[in-house]
């Protein structure tokens, strides 16, 4: 088999998925923090846990915005505290801080690196401008739609 980009992406969504699952299985199972024996707190091994899933979903899904990515890691952050609380185990909110701060060292650079290439290629534009003439943000007007609707008809 070649290294291609395709077959390094196959191999990092499958990762993802099996740690994915297997955070699933830690968070929610019958396992007790206190029984790992892990030298830091509670708190720090949900930040790790976090940020690598964080770091692994932006490797697997290169053409999602990393601000899509951050805001479902996020969304999974909440949702594992609360699959928690319904499998019988503490929800806490110390919990979903450390995954908050794990996500956030996840997503610094690439904010960081945004931010050096927006200098770089419009350093006196409002960010409301910048988003503006993002391509990204195009949508047809409304004007374009109603006459692609009278052209179908």
């Amino acid at each position: 088999m070649r290294l291609t980009p395709h077959v390094v992406m196959t191999a990092l969504r499958r990762a993802g998925l099996l740690a994915g699952l297997a955070a699933v299985a830690a968070l929610t199972g019958p396992f007790h923090y206190a029984d790992l024996r892990l030298p830091f707190p509670d708190t720090v091994a949900h930040a790790l846990l976090a940020y690598g899933l964080t770091v692994l979903a932006f490797a697997a899904f290169p053409r999602s915005r990393s601000g899509d990515v951050v805001r479902i890691a996020f969304g999974l952050a909440i949702a594992s505290e609360m699959a928690q609380a319904l499998v019988g185990r503490e929800m806490s909110l110390h919990d979903v801080l450390g995954d908050s701060a794990g996500i956030a060292a996840a997503y610094a650079p690439v904010a960081i690196g945004r931010l050096r290439e927006l200098t770089r290629t419009h350093p006196h534009l409002t960010f409301g401008e910048l988003r503006r003439i993002d391509p990204r943000n195009a949508r047809p007007s409304r004007a374009v739609l109603v006459l692609e609707t009278i052209a179908e008809a």
